[in-house]
């Protein structure tokens, strides 16, 4: 009989429900932090927009392939009597020719300041191959791909890498790692992948976020930990740096190159704070000023009489 219209549930129901109730959360939360790994790992794929060409420069088209079997894409400018060799890596969501921070006219300066230049698209980029963003593990290859590269084309000539955001970051590990380099400029880096990603998707709760980093390194071989410009520092030994950072970042903010710089006792590296200029801008808003700064930094690292020698 019905009291009260008041329905009663066993013991036994109840736990049924329970159950479901957590199974569906437990299904809920693995859906999710998978649905998370595939946008922290989704390819920022954008068009190359005009060529050294459009610039009255002549290039050659290159092709790499690297050990995991993805092909870089990008091309190799020559300047005859060339005095060192600048391999240029763009940022995370850009082309080796990104508009917005001017890079295929940076290429044109090298160019005509007597260095040759290799540019490439980076994995999941541009025009190269590859389907996803492997959060800097498989992109720390691709630079050191491009090094191996340069290095044999140029037989000894001396080395700058000059890398933006995600590519400052990457230069800074690979030369870490034990690639060679002359020297390293680095324009807006970021201190660690992890933090970086963190501060990108700051409104996925903890739990969720730490999941989909470990489902993203299972499923996608993304493993956001590889990358950590901070700790590598230490690992440069004396290769000069020239570390470029906007103090109006609203992407990397400027704390960033701070910690890089606060993590290392090599007297090499040196940091330019760009007043007011946001994310890898500071070369397209006063080029002038830029070269002045980067070309400076290189005759220092790389010394004349040194280039003297190879020229």
């Amino acid at each position: 009989m019905d009291c009260g219209g008041v329905s009663h549930l066993n013991p036994g129901t109840i736990a049924w429900f329970a159950i479901g109730g957590v199974t569906a959360a437990a299904l809920l939360f693995v859906t999710a932090s998978f649905y998370a790994a595939e946008l922290f790992t989704r390819s920022k794929r954008r068009r190359v927009e005009g060529t050294p060409e459009t610039l009255g420069l002549r290039f050659e088209e290159v092709q790499l392939r690297t050990p995991d079997n993805v092909i870089l894409r990008g091309w190799f400018l020559d300047s005859p009597g060339a005095r060192a060799t600048v391999i240029v890596v763009h940022d995370g969501t850009g082309t080796r020719t990104d508009q917005s921070q001017g890079l295929l006219q940076l290429q044109r300066d090298y160019v005509n300041r007597g260095f040759n230049v290799f540019a490439f698209d980076l994995r999941g980029r541009g025009e190269s191959t590859g389907m996803r963003d492997r959060l800097g593990s498989g992109e720390q290859r691709d630079v050191a791909v491009a090094i191996a590269y340069v290095r044999r084309r140029t037989e000894g000539l001396p080395l700058v890498l000059h890398g933006f955001g995600l590519g400052a970051s990457l230069v800074i590990s690979t030369v870490a790692a034990g690639a060679p380099a002359d020297a390293v400029i680095a324009d807006s880096p970021f201190a660690s992948a992890r933090e970086q990603l963190r501060f990108r998707w700051a409104r996925v709760p903890d739990l969720l976020f730490n999941s989909a980093c470990w489902i993203a390194r299972r499923l996608y071989s993304a493993d956001v930990d590889s990358l950590t410009p901070q700790d590598a520092i230490i690992s440069m030994g004396e290769t000069p740096v020239l570390m470029i950072h906007g103090d109006s970042d609203e992407v990397i903010p400027l704390a960033n190159s701070l910690n890089i710089v606060a993590a290392t006792l090599n007297e090499g590296v040196d940091l330019w704070v760009v007043p007011e200029a946001r994310h890898c801008r500071a070369y397209a808003d006063n080029r002038d000023a830029y070269l002045k700064h980067c070309l400076t930094f290189i005759d220092e690292a790389v010394p004349r009489r040194l280039l003297a020698a190879v020229g």
